[in-house]
């Protein structure tokens, strides 16, 4: 007999591609949440099971970050330092290029779904300024995202659970031997395509320089703070990591949080405005996934080589989180790698695959997702084939990349 959950993945898995029933548009945290609503109902997971499967710490450092992201665009901070980087550039394919090195970059230290959340003003903003086409900026975004968060272990979700299980030692600094060189190559080829048939003509601003001030000074200096504090609490890390002890990475969250949470008058506005359909969707997709995952056919397709070959973990780790999402399925396969007695090199590779697969379809990062619903709250969006087109060549090109470079590092 078919297991119900699978029945119940597979209907998301449509909605989330086609997004409309009818004439309602459906958000895809919806979807989600009807799907591991529906696996309750059906019995395929139970409550107690459900409530085990959310992973508690990684919903806190998400909403650590989210609240300094809200921060950013209330304080104005964001609008100013947008204008003031993007208000330089003097061709198109140049602002293409800072916008996605700058993307990339902020993602490895405030975590790609939180960039996805500021990021996404700041794509409709150069799209409107500089006459590039929406849907190409906001392609740039989701996968520059994507890649720029592989290269610490604080990046994503999916490499923070990694981070988190003590697979990788010193893994601040290992994240970045072995995977910062693949990730630069993959953003540098994300360009390439992304300026592909792109007028350069000179990009001035259509309106003009913007010099509007700071929405709030107060809340723009408390930023600042959060910011520096976030930093000085990583290079903790980093150094107590050398020293054997792994600073939680909790503490992060809370230094980016707790100014903000503490000292601000607005700190309620800034609850409020925290994207909690995002936190909603990471809920719904762990229960339903792991539902998935308890009826054993997701496991039944693993290759015996699926611990011990580099490739053979890389490519079941771009594909599977097509269909189950990489953060659950990265929790679900620790485990395995655990009681396999895996090398490092072993998670590095997970930590890869499962990013890497958020380049491929929308459907492989919720990064992604969350710059959709971000945009079709201001008027755009972009569909699922429309990424697709460019997540192909992109990820046949970063794939190879990455296994050459980690199988290279592994063998010094």
């Amino acid at each position: 007999m078919f297991p119900v959950a699978v029945a119940i993945l597979a209907v998301v898995f449509v909605l989330i591609v086609v997004r409309r029933v009818g004439r309602v548009r459906l958000p895809i945290w919806v979807v989600m949440t009807g799907g591991a609503v529906a696996a309750l109902l059906t019995g395929s997971i139970s409550i107690p099971d459900a409530v085990a499967s959310v992973n508690v710490q990684l919903i806190v450092f998400l909403f650590g970050v989210f609240v300094l992201g809200v921060a950013m665009e209330r304080s104005g901070l964001l609008h100013t330092t947008s204008v003031s980087v993007f208000s330089k550039a003097k061709t198109r394919r140049q602002v293409m290029l800072w916008f996605i090195f700058l993307m990339a970059g902020t993602s490895a230290f405030l975590m790609n779904d939180t960039v996805a959340i500021i990021g996404t003003p700041v794509a409709l903003y150069c799209a409107r300024h500089f006459d590039i086409p929406v849907t190409r900026m906001l392609v740039a975004l989701a996968a520059a995202v994507t890649f720029g968060s592989v290269m610490t272990p604080i990046g994503n979700p999916q490499v923070l659970l990694i981070a988190m299980s003590g697979g990788i030692p010193d893994s601040f600094v290992n994240f970045f031997i072995y995977l910062f060189v693949p990730a630069m190559v993959s953003l540098y080829v994300l360009y390439r395509l992304m300026i592909w048939r792109l007028p350069n003509g000179e990009a001035l601003l259509k309106v003009g320089p913007d010099t509007k001030e700071p929405e709030d000074l107060k809340l723009e200096w408390l930023v600042k703070l959060s910011l520096v504090l976030m930093f000085v609490v990583i290079g903790l890390r980093v150094v107590t990591s050398m020293l054997g002890y792994e600073l939680p990475m909790v503490a992060i969250a809370a230094a980016a949080a707790l100014p903000l949470l503490i000292f601000s008058k607005r700190r309620a506005e800034l609850v409020r405005g925290i994207d909690w359909s995002t936190l909603v969707f990471f809920v719904s997709m762990f229960v339903l996934m792991a539902a998935v995952w308890n009826t054993g056919v997701i496991q039944s397709f693993l290759p015996e080589s699926f611990t011990t070959s580099m490739p053979m973990l890389f490519v079941v780790s771009l594909l599977v989180p097509q269909l189950v999402s990489n953060v659950p399925y990265v929790a679900l396969v620790l485990p395995v790698l655990e009681a396999a007695g895996a090398p490092m090199s072993m998670y590095l590779t997970l930590a890869a695959g499962s990013t890497v697969s958020g380049g491929l379809t929308i459907l492989g990062a919720a990064s992604s997702v969350i710059i959709i619903q971000n945009a079709e709250k201001r008027g755009q969006t972009m569909t699922f084939w429309q990424y697709f087109r460019i997540g192909v060549p992109l990820t046949i090109v970063s794939a190879t990349v990455f296994i050459l470079w980690i199988w290279m590092m592994s063998s010094l």
